[in-house]
């Protein structure tokens, strides 16, 4: 198992929930772990590089649609600051 940092977090809102995202790296890579406050589970995300360019992806892969939408305000988040 690879080295785990928490850097910090912050927290965004998707139709209403409250979406509280603690930020880590993992070997060099940043992980976001989102916890939602409904009853959904929490999901992690990372940025990843492919031939058509970067992308959100799930880690476990299973929740690509969540990933892609909840990625997007992630960044949107960290364009912010």
């Amino acid at each position: 198992m690879g080295n785990t940092i928490g850097n910090g977090k912050f927290e965004i809102e998707a139709d209403g929930v409250k979406i509280i995202v603690p930020e880590h790296t993992v070997q060099d890579q940043q992980i976001y772990r989102l916890i939602f406050h409904d009853k959904r589970s929490p999901l992690v995300i990372t940025r990843a590089s492919t031939w058509g360019g970067d992308l959100w992806t799930s880690v476990p892969q299973g929740r690509q649609e969540e990933a892609e939408k909840f990625g997007k305000l992630v960044s949107e988040y960290l364009n912010r600051q």
